[in-house]
């Protein structure tokens, strides 16, 4: 949308492959893949079920819990496994937040064991010997930021496999990136040594300290509350918070911070660029605002809203919330497997009952774009803030809003042109050869439908991106909302109004004289075409591409 008012557009995707997370997954990867290889699943969600597993592992440690011993207790009993459970309650006695993770992470990893199966035991199996789980992690982290040679190893590794899974599943939907830029090479190249200087300089900045008032070690921070105060930036319902967190910098060893290098990246990005739009999930709202903030801090004015979160709600499972950290995630992949299973059932369908016939090949090529586009469709016809859930009857629907109903509109004027062609290369005489569109004659169309049509959407379709693409940009810490809905409802609107428009007039002349053609055919044949075109450049805005039949 945005390349079509006139952007040149960059797409950069952003590779995590550095932080806590990642840590944790890594330990894992090191030490099982040489003894167990993933098997009819794709690499990354091989990973994305580890790094849940790890999380649950070290998570159980954090509160007393042997992962070990609640292995083999999962192994013998349930009473067993409540008798651990019950021990480790006991022992945070006093302390009820302690007590709720001791019961929930038990849960966790019970359900885990019953999905995820030999890669469970195999990644529990060879933890049990990891006295602490986290700290290991941390250790192997920072080696693989200070560019340490065998961490780098077995870090790029994992990250290659996981970023091949990500990128099948991005070519299934056609999404492409610019570039892939990696996180860790932000320290690697400097950048991240060159912004913590400036930052340090600031006089909000709070040294690391391994002793602070409460007596425990405290990573170096930003002092956000003060910059606010100082610069008497708004605060309360439209502004910012009024006691802000404190943006962390370095975690007490020295290592950085996932957000601080979000910052360095910023920096980096803006030197390249007018105009930044980070696409995050909702979840991250309070980081970015953070993030843009400290570009402030640091940069100066002119680095206020150069950033713009571009935030978007996750799907949601229709039982529950998604946490990679549980487990528990609806994947593009199955999700995709699933529609295209629907759409090629109600195709086939529809097919058997017109009495066509369609190669398998084409076929599947049909309906991989139908399904492709029905997810794409699903994602964006609603405010990026609005949360989706998924209602497959609804997404496959060939009724109305949803993209088969658009495609299939789109076919029936191709399928037109078609039969136009077809009858007037036989020498029909009542469909002589297509004008130029500016030989026809428009003043013969007689329907306020079809002027309606051309002066509802086809003529005003520019100001319709125009105006999901460039919102206003409300002062900070506002964010502008971007609007990509506007074009699904343009397009499931329009496609409504011509299919009652297809009905009420007819374009190709009939059997008797008057049915239809006439003076206005080549006038409504052309003005089809215009329909034609805005409806497919309305599709290719959602990154869905017209098909020619259904």
């Amino acid at each position: 949308m945005l390349e079509a008012v006139g952007y040149d557009v960059k797409q950069h995707f952003y590779v995590n492959d550095l932080g806590a997370q990642i840590g944790l997954t890594a330990l894992a990867y090191s030490r099982v893949y040489p003894n167990l290889k993933p098997s009819q699943i794709k690499r990354d969600h091989w990973i994305g079920q580890m790094y849940a597993i790890m999380n649950t592992c070290s998570e159980l440690q954090k509160v007393g819990v042997d992962v070990g011993r609640l292995a083999d207790a999962a192994h013998e009993s349930k009473g067993a496994v409540e008798e651990i459970e019950a021990a480790a309650h006991k022992a945070k006695e006093g302390d009820e937040k302690a007590q709720g993770k001791v019961k929930e992470y038990v849960d966790i990893f019970m359900d885990l064991r019953s999905r995820f199966g030999e890669l469970f035991e195999v990644t529990v199996q060879t933890m049990r010997r990891v006295p602490d789980i986290q700290k290991t992690s941390a250790e192997l982290n920072l080696a693989y930021e200070r560019q340490e040679p065998w961490a780098i190893k077995i870090f790029r590794k994992m990250v290659t496999d996981c970023l091949s899974g990500v990128t099948e599943t991005l070519n299934t939907y056609g999404v492409q990136h610019d570039a892939f830029d990696f996180e860790s090479e932000l320290g690697w190249e400097g950048s991240n040594t060159r912004v913590l200087d400036i930052i340090k300089s600031s006089p909000y900045y709070v040294p690391e300290t391994q002793c602070n008032e409460e007596g425990v070690p405290q990573g170096s921070y930003l002092n956000m509350t003060k910059f606010i105060a100082d610069q008497k930036l708004p605060t309360g319902k439209k502004g910012y918070q009024k006691e802000y967190p404190n943006f962390y910098v370095l975690r007490p060893d020295g290592s950085t911070l996932y957000t601080f290098r979000d910052v360095v990246y910023s920096f980096k990005k803006a030197s390249k660029s007018d105009m930044i739009l980070n696409v995050i999930a909702s979840e991250q709202n309070l980081a970015q605002e953070k993030v843009a903030l400290a570009m402030y801090m640091v940069g100066g004015k002119e680095m206020i809203g150069r950033q713009t979160h571009l935030t978007y709600d996750i799907v949601r499972l229709p039982h529950g919330k998604m946490s990679g950290r549980r487990g528990r995630y609806l994947l593009a992949d199955d999700l995709y497997d699933e529609l295209k299973e629907i759409i090629r059932e109600v195709m086939r369908k529809k097919y058997e009952e017109k009495g066509e016939v369609m190669d398998e090949a084409t076929f599947d090529k049909v309906t991989h774009e139908v399904s492709s586009a029905s997810m794409k469709y699903a994602l964006l016809c609603v405010g990026a803030r609005v949360q989706v859930t998924f209602d497959m009857q609804k997404v496959t629907s060939f009724e109305d809003s949803s993209a088969p109903f658009i495609l299939y509109n789109s076919t029936r004027v191709v399928s037109l042109l078609n039969k136009f062609k077809e009858r007037s290369e036989k020498g029909d005489p009542r469909c002589p050869p297509l004008p130029a569109a500016d030989a026809c004659d428009y003043s013969a169309l007689d329907n306020q439908a079809e002027w309606e049509l051309l002066m509802d959407f086809v003529l005003p379709f520019y100001q319709v991106i125009e105006g999901g693409a460039c919102p206003n940009v409300p002062p900070l810490p506002g964010l502008p909302e971007f609007k990509t809905h506007v074009i699904c409802e343009f397009l499931n609107a329009f496609t409504r109004r011509l299919s009652s428009y297809y009905r009420a007039v007819r374009i190709l002349p009939g059997d008797s004289d008057g049915d239809g053609g006439g003076g206005a055919m080549h006038a409504r044949l052309q003005l089809c075409k215009a329909f034609k075109q805005t409806i497919d450049n309305g599709l290719r805005l959602l990154m869905v591409e017209p098909v020619e039949k259904m």
